[in-house]
């Protein structure tokens, strides 16, 4: 049996935004106020919270507890290390929506030096509240 570390988990929309797919954020739950003011402070975004839930990595076992798992939402947790300013490596670790992470990747590694290590991602499951509630019945 495999073990996994849940990660509590905000799945929220930056508004305004024409496209859903490309304003859906998943935001670990213990940096989510600090993500949101600076969203709404410094880009002048709203933030419109959709579920507070977790993400697993990928795992069979979990997935057949789960009653419907077709409910749980495929994301890619990435992790690399970027350099500071003062040239101290800082490990990064983002969620991305599985249907837009070429793209997404992408546009998150420009606001890095290129001097960021090897980038490795994660497959794994934001699980909403209705998928927990199922599994829990």
């Amino acid at each position: 049996m495999t073990h996994y570390e849940p990660v509590p988990m905000v799945r929220c929309h930056l508004e305004p935004g024409d496209d859903p797919a490309r304003t859906l954020r998943y935001i670990p739950l213990g940096e989510f106020e600090l993500w949101r003011f600076l969203m709404e402070t410094r880009h002048k975004r709203t933030i419109r919270v959709e579920d507070v839930s977790f993400w697993v990595p990928e795992d069979a076992s979990l997935l057949d507890s789960i009653p419907d798992p077709e409910l749980c939402e495929p994301v890619l947790r990435i992790r690399f290390e970027a350099t500071s300013e003062y040239g101290v490596p800082i490990p990064v670790q983002r969620f991305l929506c599985a249907e837009t992470y070429p793209e997404a990747q992408a546009a998150l590694l420009t606001h890095f030096d290129s001097a960021y290590r090897v980038v490795t991602a994660t497959a794994g499951y934001f699980v909403p509240r209705t998928a927990r509630v199922a599994a829990a019945s």
